[in-house]
């Protein structure tokens, strides 16, 4: 479903599968036969016309840990899919150590760099006498000096060029009109780099969800984004680069992966910490205090949703910049 479990507004039913959206369009569920939802305490007509051996409760623990795992992966296996797709299609930045962060890739017509003749493949030495060592550190470079000339050393096929533009001005930053140069990788190699990539995410995002967890929970809360936030920034980026875009949701896509696997009612990670004490005392937990407890922290997720919504609200009109970026 998409939204948050209560009264549906549309569905659809295709094989055994329900599909449909809630009055409360904010993220989305899965529930299997045989699960209780948060908010009702006795099963419904689709439970009780189910087969029992076709059910989530009649199932071993070690099954039904999988099918809660099976969620937040696919979160992940998507981001693998996304990278790999970006980095067969649109390629990776060339081999910073051969100086392929510093060579050119596109360069957008009738801008400030075709206009003093910069090409694709052109190696960046320099910009006002600094010497490049990073593409960020270009950029950042050039972004700083809107409506400015500024002087450019580039080595082309071993020749050395000093080139004078002058910088555009667009959302008051300065701009010339390159673009990092990129090499396409082939279906194993991006399939590869996707892994890795996620890998080198996953670990960076839950090292710092516990490093906030644990030093400073409030600011997990102030930086944050809401639905609001994300749906409105990923419009922004969708306007400026299909492929930014595209890592901007293999991005999202581990954030709720992660998100999901965290010991906090309804979520999976609660329901696995559930399977993990049901395991230990080898015996189900009483069904009334689970129920409790996925109700409790149900109204702590909307409580909080409602607050990301507002926030989002205010922080938009204000202009503040987006988590991660600006």
């Amino acid at each position: 479903m998409f939204g948050l479990p209560g009264p549906r507004v549309l569905s659809l039913k295709w094989g055994e599968t329900e599909y449909g959206v809630t009055a409360l369009p904010f993220g989305g569920y899965v529930r299997f036969a045989g699960v209780e939802s948060e908010l009702q305490t006795e099963e419904d007509e689709e439970d009780r016309n189910t087969p029992p051996e076709r059910k989530y409760d009649t199932q071993p623990r070690w099954k039904k840990a999988i099918i809660m795992v099976a969620g937040p992966l696919m979160n992940i296996i998507l981001c693998v899919v996304l990278v790999a797709v970006m980095l067969m299609f649109q390629g990776m930045p060339k081999d910073p150590a051969s100086g392929g962060s510093n060579i050119l890739g596109r360069v957008s017509k009738s801008s400030p760099a075709q206009k003093v003749g910069l090409k694709e493949g052109d190696r960046v030495i320099s910009v006002d006498g600094k010497k490049v060592k990073t593409w960020n550190g270009l950029v950042s470079g050039l972004k700083s000096k809107p409506g400015k000339q500024v002087t450019i050393v580039v080595d082309r096929n071993g020749k050395t060029l000093t080139l004078l533009p002058t910088l555009d001005k667009k959302n008051g930053k300065g701009f010339l009109g390159i673009s990092i140069g990129f090499k396409q990788l082939n279906p194993f190699a991006a399939a590869w780099q996707g892994l890795v990539t996620t890998w080198l995410i996953v670990k960076f995002m839950v090292v710092t969800l516990y490093t906030v967890i644990t030093t400073n929970l409030g600011l997990l809360v102030k930086d944050s984004a809401g639905p609001v936030r994300i749906v409105s920034e990923s419009a922004k980026i969708a306007q400026e680069s299909f492929w930014q875009f595209i890592w901007f949701m293999a991005i999202i896509s581990v954030n709720i992966g992660i998100v999901n696997l965290l010991p906090i009612p309804p979520l999976d990670g609660g329901r696995l910490a559930i399977l993990g004490i049901e395991g230990i005392k080898r015996g189900p937990v009483n069904q009334k205090l689970v129920y409790a407890v996925n109700a409790i922290g149900m109204a702590l997720l909307l409580a909080l949703m409602v607050y990301f919504v507002y926030a989002d609200i205010a922080k938009i009109v204000a202009g503040t910049p987006f988590p991660g970026g600006g």
